[in-house]
C-alpha cells in the first residue's frame, strides 16, 4: 500500500513540475453558419460563388508576460491575408483585426474564422439550396447578398463531399506568442478537423 501512495505521489509531482505551455488551442465543432456569398473574384469564375464554412477555436493564455499574439490562417498551403482573404469574429460575431487586446482576457477566448473566397460551382450551390429548402435564385446574386444555409454543426455531417475536399490538403491555424523582453516569436500550430 505504501509503494502505491508513494507511486501516485510522485506522479502527481512530475505532472506539476512539468513546464505548462503558456498558450493553447483547439478548435471546436461551431454552431455558426455556413453562408453562400457571390464569388469576389468574378473575372476568374462566373459560374461559381462564395461558401464560407466557419471554423471555430478557444485560445487560452496562461502567462500575464505575453507580449504578442498574431494568428495566421493557412489554406491549401497559402497564409491567407485577413480582410481581403478571411475574416475574424470574437464568438459574440463582432469582427476583431487582432488578438492582441484580448492577453490580458483571463478567460478562454473563442474566435471564428471564415474564409471568404472558398469557391464552389452555382450547380452544386443550387443542390445546397434545394437540399436545405432554401428559396432563393443565384441569377440575382450580387455584392453584399448571403445565403444563410444551416450550422456547420450539421454541416459537416451531411455534406461530406466538399469537406473531404479539404481535409486532403491539411489547412491550419498558427498563433505566435512572443513574451515581453524576449525576440523570439514562439509558434503553436493547430491543423483544421474539417
Amino acid at each position: 500500500m505504501k509503494k502505491i501512495i508513494l507511486l501516485a505521489f510522485t506522479i502527481c509531482t512530475i505532472n506539476s513540475c512539468k513546464k505548462k505551455e503558456y498558450i493553447t488551442i483547439k478548435q471546436i465543432v461551431s454552431d455558426q453558419i455556413v453562408t453562400i456569398t457571390p464569388n469576389l473574384k468574378k473575372i476568374d469564375a462566373k459560374d461559381s460563388v462564395s461558401i464560407n464554412i466557419p471554423a471555430e477555436f478557444e485560445i487560452e493564455t496562461y502567462d500575464s508576460s505575453l507580449e504578442s499574439i498574431n494568428l495566421y490562417y493557412v489554406i491549401n498551403q497559402k497564409n491567407l491575408m485577413q480582410i481581403s482573404e478571411f475574416e475574424m469574429f470574437i464568438s459574440n460575431n463582432k469582427p476583431i483585426n487582432n488578438l492582441k487586446f484580448y492577453l490580458s482576457v483571463e478567460k478562454p477566448l473563442r474566435i471564428i474564422l471564415r474564409e471568404k473566397n472558398h469557391l464552389i460551382s452555382k450547380n452544386y450551390a443550387r443542390e445546397l439550396l434545394k437540399r436545405y429548402n432554401i428559396n432563393k435564385s443565384l441569377e440575382d446574386f450580387k455584392l453584399g447578398d448571403t445565403i444563410k444555409l444551416v450550422s456547420y454543426n450539421q454541416f459537416r455531417k451531411e455534406n461530406s463531399f466538399i469537406l473531404n475536399d479539404l481535409r486532403k490538403v491539411g489547412d491550419t491555424v498558427i498563433i505566435t506568442t512572443r513574451k515581453k523582453g524576449e525576440e523570439i516569436y514562439k509558434p503553436t500550430k493547430i491543423k483544421i478537423n474539417w
